[in-house]
Order: structure tokens, then C-alpha cells, then sequence
């Protein structure tokens, strides 16, 4: 195993999001507690891409939603820039999108993209949400309903809803594991590009270890619940990265010894 561990090593220089031993728990029955986290490390440089990759059920989802404080650590410290997550989410500084688009169907792609504005109570900014649009290859499409989408089209403007009040923050949870082995690396290189030309501090959590070295400036690898970081390797490729890229040597070699840490840090357990 020869994957390059940056666990130990220096930290960037300008943290934007730090977990320090983070714990969590859930009570799942009167009598039993999951430990999802546990000893939970994970730091990411300002305008870092770091993807977040584990076992089924090892808790990348649950770092996701403590780093965006939509749960809070039993034990441990979390920051965003120096401050508990509370404090840049007041501020709309934290942007995510799901697996699960979560758009409102009887919105127009306009209006779900331009829906933060609405929930915050301020003016909504129609040269940023148009700006959006066309960043992600919607024109043409504002008026149109979710219906009228493709699974691709729909996860593009979850996307461009989640950037609408510039984030410092960007939290993805598995963005495109429901759509089509083409589509999804298609929205890879677009998301990259998009990526590129802001420069958002950007987590981004998939069971895909080729989208992970697409996408990271490093690839994060989980253990099987209850989660901690195992192998923390930087992508060594140069951007832009071309889907060709990923028929490289190099780009193989470290796609299989990333498999292997996932199979080493897993191990089967019963479910509670």
C-alpha cells in the first residue's frame, strides 16, 4: 500500500474548515447508541477541493452535516474559518447539494435557483442568478418546472441554487450518484470547471473513487463505522483535468491502491 498519507503532515496554512476528534452518536433504539464519528480529524485549505470517500455506513455524510451544523458533535471541535458553523451559516456562507436534488416542483429553474434569496428575506439578485444559469449550461431553460428536466439538468441547477449567495463553503453529498455512468462524468468536468473559475472551499463526499481523483485536491478515505480518516493522499494531476486522464497510468495506479485502503479500513458489521 504506497498511497501518499498526509495525515501526519503539515496543515495548509490557511484552514477554512478544521474537525478535530470529533465524536457522534445516535440513539437508534432506548437501549443502543451508533457511533457514527469517532476521533474524527479533517482539516481543508482555504479553496481546497477535498473529497471524502468510505464503506457504506461510515459516517461521510454525518462529517458533512456536522461541518455544516445541521448536527452537532457529541464531543471534539469544529470550525469554519475560525468559527463554530453557526456563525458562517447566519451569514449564508455554506452552500450544499444532495444526492436528492430537493427541488420545488411547482418552482421554474429561475425561481428554485433564486430560492435562498426568498428564505433569507433578501432582494433576490437576478443578475446572479442568471449568471448561474448560464454557468451551468441552463440557458434557455429558466422558466422551465423540475419535471421538464433531466436528472443531469435538475442536479445542475441544485447546484447553481447552492453557489446563488457565494458561499465561502461548498458541501456536496453525493451529487450525482443517482444519474447515469455518461452524465455523471460529464457534470465531473463541468463541476471542475465550475470549480476553477471560483475557487469555493469545497468538500465533496462519493462512494465513486474515480470521480474523487476527477474532482479532489485530495481524497480523504474512511474508516467502516465508526468513521475516522485513514489515508488523507493528495491527487498529484495537473488542472484542468481531461476525462482522458483517467486512463493514465498514473491515474490507475492510484485509483487501485485507494481501493485497497477502502477494503482495509473496511470491516463487516451486523446493523444495529
Amino acid at each position: 500500500m504506497s498511497v501518499p498519507d498526509s495525515t501526519n503532515g503539515s496543515e495548509t496554512e490557511l484552514e477554512a474548515i478544521r474537525l478535530r476528534e470529533v465524536t457522534k452518536t445516535y440513539e437508534v433504539r432506548r437501549s443502543d447508541v451508533l457511533t457514527a464519528l469517532e476521533g474524527f480529524d479533517m482539516h481543508v485549505g482555504d479553496g481546497e477541493f477535498v473529497a471524502l470517500i468510505g464503506p457504506s455506513g461510515c459516517g461521510k455524510s454525518t462529517a458533512l452535516r456536522v461541518i455544516a451544523g445541521l448536527e452537532t458533535a457529541d464531543s471534539g471541535s469544529v470550525s469554519v474559518f475560525g468559527n463554530p458553523p453557526a456563525h458562517i451559516i447566519r451569514a449564508g456562507g455554506i452552500g450544499m447539494a444532495f444526492q436528492d436534488h430537493a427541488l420545488m416542483p411547482w418552482l421554474s429553474v429561475e425561481s428554485n435557483v433564486g430560492l435562498p434569496f426568498r428564505i433569507r428575506g433578501e432582494p433576490r439578485d437576478d443578475a446572479k442568478i442568471a449568471e448561474l444559469i448560464q454557468l451551468v449550461g441552463l440557458e434557455g431553460f429558466e422558466g422551465a418546472r423540475p419535471k421538464h428536466l433531466s436528472g443531469g439538468m435538475r442536479q445542475r441547477v441544485s447546484i447553481a441554487r447552492s453557489l446563488v449567495l457565494n458561499p465561502r463553503v461548498l458541501l456536496l453529498d453525493e451529487p450525482f450518484g443517482a444519474l447515469d455512468a455518461v452524465t455523471r462524468r460529464a457534470l465531473n468536468l463541468e463541476l471542475q470547471h465550475l470549480w476553477a473559475r471560483q475557487r469555493i472551499t469545497t468538500v465533496l463526499v462519493t462512494h465513486s473513487v474515480e470521480e474523487a481523483l476527477l474532482l479532489g485536491d485530495r481524497v480523504a478515505v474512511m474508516s467502516s463505522r465508526p468513521g475516522r480518516i485513514v489515508v488523507d493522499a493528495p491527487v498529484p494531476f495537473d488542472r484542468p483535468r481531461q476525462a482522458e486522464v483517467s486512463q493514465t497510468p498514473a491515474f490507475k495506479r492510484l485509483h487501485d491502491e485507494l481501493v485497497e485502503a477502502l477494503h482495509q479500513g473496511w470491516v463487516p458489521r451486523d446493523e444495529p
